[in-house]
């Protein structure tokens, strides 16, 4: 169960106040224009203090237990997301776990997105062939071949080799292919609402 701490809600709030889109989207219930316009206003949040770790990063891990220091990819998109039910009142579909691969085995299949995502999708990746995976919300394709992505606990852009950075030091808008970069693929995407 997704369970957002009241002061990761005050620090959205405070970003999307004078947003319009996003006071509309809370008036009209339209949970994944917000889900998306969260995520936007979260870019440039950093760990301190050490690996996964920081005010803000500890309040994204308690969304859905304690903070013990795990990586917060998913941490984030959790909370992103219970903060569009909180404001809104629409509950999502999205399975309540941090770990990547069980929340795309475990949501409802019809939540899957079968052709080409909207923005405000949840992206799963996987590294190889392991259960290790990267999570974030697409935003836009400018191309068909690439997508503009938020995503906690990475980096801005790639490694050296090429791949999407799973362990990273905060919350950054990337540009990453819509099939893989390096060992991480994209398995698919979500609808958060």
């Amino acid at each position: 169960m997704r369970q957002i701490e009241p002061k990761m809600i005050q620090f959205i709030d405070k970003k999307l106040a004078l947003n319009g889109l996003a006071q509309e989207a809370i008036k009209t219930k339209d949970a994944r224009t917000l889900y998306r316009l969260a995520n936007e206003v979260c870019v440039g949040i950093k760990e301190e203090g050490g690996n996964n770790r920081g005010p803000l990063v500890q309040l994204m891990q308690e969304t859905l237990g304690g903070a013990d220091g795990e990586a917060w990819c998913m941490s984030a998109q959790q909370t992103l997301i219970a903060y569009a039910e909180v404001k809104t009142g629409v509950k999502s579909p999205i399975y309540p776990s941090e770990h990547c691969l069980t929340v795309w085995a475990k949501t409802p299949k019809t939540q899957r997105v079968k052709t080409f995502p909207l923005p405000g999708a949840l992206i799963i990746w996987q590294h190889g062939t392991s259960q290790s995976g990267h999570t974030g919300c697409f935003a836009e394709s400018p191309d068909g071949k690439n997508q503009i992505t938020y995503e906690g606990n990475t980096e801005s852009g790639l490694d050296s080799k090429g791949n999407v950075v799973r362990e990273g030091g905060g919350f950054f808008r990337n540009k990453r292919s819509m099939k893989a970069n390096g060992s991480m693929k994209v398995v698919g995407w979500l609808k958060p609402f």
